[in-house]
């Protein structure tokens, strides 16, 4: 043996006993992977590239055709299951051809071989590398089992272009997964590894190279599965295959945001819960809104769908065009935070329903408010007087949500924003008044979730975007779903965006449940709709922040809600309610008197069916309308009915507070006549309501500091009943002024304790105990 020979045998000997002695390598997830997302459906939307620019899915072995691993053997290693992972006399056979006889350069590698080869990225094509490759291949078969080694093979072998691994092949070539593989198909790729430049797939000389490359293989399968040359006729016609260019980019909003979210190592398969089909409706119907609309300056939007009973999102468009730059479309709108405008009022309606505070036909006041330095505004700039709350909640009114939201007690809506987990959140006192009126910033999915509580019954849950994703066992419910009902009931009656369905469709008596939302001047307009199983929510402006007077919720954000929804009921007659039944809940329906809201008494005009929450809901019998003697003659008010002489006669006697709220709207009220002159004080003080103090405020101290004791002034004022013309104030029994019902009386203030009592024109009184103390220096 010569001096050469025998350092060779040494250098193998030892680096044998090195590589034995390294511990265990990491086969597969050294390396990152691609993503696979795929629909509810298993259609692919997106395959993503791994960090180093190459298409690379893992596989199971098992979760490979049993046809391509067989005949991956047959091509490459019939005997891979019998040797140690290296066949010596395939070597030896290379050797001498290839350094002794020197007729061609000969391989021998066996699939362990190949797998050291592509995990080390060996060059073998000398003598030191192919050593090193034979000694890598023994360290893998004394640490791993024939099918890891295996598995490990069909993950890492190129298939061409930049795909690598069996599973990301059949993806990309022939839009399957590896175990789906049909006989050709699994054929045609397991020779691709051998040569990947030459026998690329997706070009003409590519797969003539690879049918040439095939065929032998297929006579060969046919010796050991005679039954297989049923398929000759396959094998004879061109592959379908589909190169990367042609790759899907389906729903690519939501893969960037899952992409952008999900473990830096988590790759493969991805499941989502879109629906292929309704997401590829939402973008199509706002691509076409969007053109028709340019005309007023609408170029961008956003849809996103949720089925409210599995609590997975159906479908998430976040802008009208991914790929316009103009308008920013790789921007998520759906995820981005803006101000929702007033989509929030339905829940502070909600809380006070049950805080029992309203039901749906209570009286609220639209009428100017301030509450300390903010006074809140309606869109129009207009006041309509007193509402019921179903037709304020449905007329978007800001000044009857504000008033609600000053009642409403913790757990209120900042509370319930917390536990919807909105993001970025200020302390509540920065918000104030103003956060039901669109003055928090949140996204359209926060949104979906909160509109999901109201067919759910008031149960909060998180959104689904993985099929994956496990439900919500205990949600917590900050909602009954009772107000939810009436919630619901409310918004059911506020009038569609659309008064036709679209060409091609016809109307099918579907009931929408939604609300509108316009921030701030005008940047953003909002349509949030629940019918059938779905919640849809829909924004219109621009990423920029930029506004214009067309974004206004119901014109701008209206019209798509309905188209979508129309689409997506098809011919069904979806209602709102979902699984809210009435007869299941603690509601019931009566008549209520139509023009106060309340239980109707003797002499209401007119009746409307309402829903309240027996034991919650504060109803009363209306007293309103009542019936007085009028002198036939003088018109005047009579201190009795006298038949012959007087006539009965219906008026509408509303507190002080609400006929100045009418008067200020214009409204003219059918209000009773004065009393005639001779009627006394006692027969005056019985025919009605005894009036209510409101300020001072019970139970609140006031200070005065003695820089403004001669200037200060403390208002009282009172609700008086309709038939009142005028409120006489007293303190401690004296009287300090008069003032008209409905107006203040200012009185100026002393240290001390006071009781301040009223009484009105017809002897009725009120009285309410009022302190009063100085301001010490060391306070101030």
């Amino acid at each position: 043996m010569n001096k050469t020979l025998r350092a060779a045998v040494i250098l193998l000997l030892v680096t044998t006993a090195a590589i034995l002695a390294i511990p265990r390598p990491n086969l597969l997830s050294y390396q990152s992977s691609s993503r696979a997302f795929f629909d509810r459906q298993g259609k692919l939307l997106r395959l993503t590239l791994a960090d180093d620019d190459r298409y690379r899915l893992q596989v199971p072995l098992q979760e490979i055709a049993p046809a391509l691993r067989e005949a991956t053997l047959l091509y490459e290693d019939h005997d891979f299951y019998r040797h140690p992972g290296v066949d010596p006399l395939a070597l030896l056979r290379a050797f001498w051809t290839s350094y002794v006889v020197r007729e061609r350069p000969v391989g021998a590698s066996t699939i362990t071989m190949q797998v050291a080869r592509l995990r080390w990225h060996l060059q073998t094509r000398n003598l030191s590398g192919k050593l090193v490759q034979i000694l890598r291949a023994l360290q893998l078969s004394r640490h791993y089992s024939k099918d890891e080694i295996f598995e490990a093979y069909l993950n890492l072998a190129p298939y061409g272009r930049n795909i690598e691994g069996i599973e990301a092949a059949s993806l990309i070539y022939f839009n399957k997964t590896a175990k789906d593989l049909s006989l050709p198909e699994a054929l045609s790729l397991c020779v691709v590894p051998q040569n990947p430049v030459r026998r690329n797939p997706t070009t003409e000389q590519g797969f003539q190279a690879l049918k040439v490359a095939r065929d032998p293989l297929f006579r060969r399968w046919l010796a050991k599965h005679p039954n297989a040359a049923t398929q000759q006729s396959f094998f004879d016609m061109p592959l379908q295959i589909r190169p990367p260019e042609q790759l899907p980019f389906r729903a690519p909003h939501l893969t960037t945001e899952l992409e952008r979210h999900l473990p830096l190592m988590q790759g493969g398969h991805i499941d989502t819960t879109i629906d292929g089909d309704v997401q590829r409706m939402a973008e199509q119907h706002l691509a076409r809104y969007v053109a028709r609309r340019k005309d007023v300056g609408i170029n961008n939007g956003a849809v996103a769908i949720l089925n409210y009973q599995t609590m997975e999102l159906t479908a998430l468009v976040g802008s009208a065009d991914f790929f316009d730059a103009a308008i920013q479309g790789q921007v998520n709108g759906c995820s981005a935070q803006r101000s929702p405008g007033s989509t929030l009022k339905p829940f502070v309606y909600a809380l006070a329903m049950d805080q029992g505070l309203i039901h749906p036909m209570s009286m609220l006041k639209d009428a100017p408010h301030r509450y300390g330095g903010f006074a809140p505004e309606n869109y129009d700039q207009a006041f309509l007087g007193p509402m019921l709350a179903r037709d304020a909640l449905i007329a978007s009114r800001n000044v009857p949500a504000a008033a609600l939201q000053a009642k409403v007690h913790p757990p209120g809506l900042y509370e319930l924003l917390q536990n919807a987990g909105v993001q970025n959140l200020k302390p509540a006192s920065y918000y104030g008044l103003a956060l039901a009126l669109g003055g928090v910033e949140l996204t359209m999915l926060d949104l979906l979730k909160l509109y999901a509580m109201l067919p759910n019954g008031g149960r909060l849950q998180p959104l689904r975007m993985l099929n994956t994703a496990s439900k919500s066992e205990n949600p917590s419910s900050p909602l009954s779903s009772e107000a939810c009902f009436l919630i619901l009931d409310i918004l059911s009656d506020n009038p569609p965006a659309l008064r036709a369905p679209l060409p091609g469709q016809h109307s099918t008596g579907m009931e929408v449940a939604w609300k509108t939302g316009t921030s701030h001047a005008f940047r953003d307009a909002w349509a949030v709709g629940i019918s059938g199983p779905y919640v849809v929510a829909v924004w219109i402006g621009n990423f920029d922040g930029s506004g214009n007077r067309a974004f206004v919720g119901r014109q701008a954000a209206g019209p798509l809600l309905f188209e979508i929804f129309q689409s997506l009921s098809g011919a069904q007659p979806w209602q709102a309610t979902g699984n809210l039944k009435p007869g299941l809940l603690n509601v019931k329906q009566v008549d209520m008197c139509a023009d106060t809201g309340d239980l109707p008494g003797r002499y209401c005009p007119r009746t409307t069916p309402s829903w309240f929450i027996p034991g919650v809901s504060p109803i009363k019998v209306s007293a309103i309308h009542r019936a007085v003697p009028v002198d036939s003659q003088t018109g005047l008010r009579a201190c009795r009915q006298q038949p012959g002489r007087t006539e009965m006669r219906i008026f509408e006697f509303w507190p002080s507070d609400l006929q100045r709220i009418f008067r200020e709207a214009g409204i003219a009220l059918k209000t009773p006549p004065p009393f005639e002159a001779d009627c006394d004080l006692d027969t005056q003080s019985l025919s009605g309501a005894a009036p209510k103090i409101q300020s001072p405020v019970a139970g609140l101290a006031y200070r005065l500091q003695s820089e403004t004791l001669n200037t200060a002034k403390i208002p009282f004022s009172a609700v008086a009943d309709a038939d009142v013309r005028q409120l006489f104030w007293f303190v401690d029994d004296t009287f300090v002024g008069t003032s008209k019902a409905g107006e203040n009386f200012f009185w100026s203030p002393v240290s001390g304790n006071f009781v301040v009592r009223v009484v009105d024109d017809h002897g009725r009184a009120d009285h309410r105990n009022l302190r009063v103390g100085m301001v010490r220096d060391q306070e101030k």
